[in-house]
């Protein structure tokens, strides 16, 4: 069954563009990831350094998989020099409701 990711995090202060222009450089690899389905990068119209990404993968197994080739690469390394905080990140799926 899908599972939807959502990750929300603050950028640190001045750093939304970087962390813009950090997801368009690394997305397009994301997205031709096995066990993909969709993700968008969402802004807080109130609070711009306020981000969520919201992600639908085939299973939970195949985030994992995505998530530990991700922290192979150092990604999380350099997007946590970006941020303000630890993000928070949370499992879905959906009820069939």
């Amino acid at each position: 069954m899908a599972v939807q990711v959502i990750l929300e995090f603050d950028a640190a202060d001045g750093k939304a563009d970087t962390v813009k222009a950090y997801f368009a450089e690394i997305l397009p690899d994301t997205r031709r990831y096995s066990g993909f389905i969709q993700l968008d990068v969402l802004c807080d119209l109130d609070n711009p350094n306020s981000f969520a990404v919201y992600e639908t993968w085939e299973s939970r197994e195949a985030y994992q998989n995505y998530f530990n080739w991700r922290a192979e690469t150092g990604v999380f390394t350099k997007l946590a020099e970006m941020i303000a905080d630890k993000p928070k990140m949370r499992f879905f799926e959906n009820t069939g409701i």
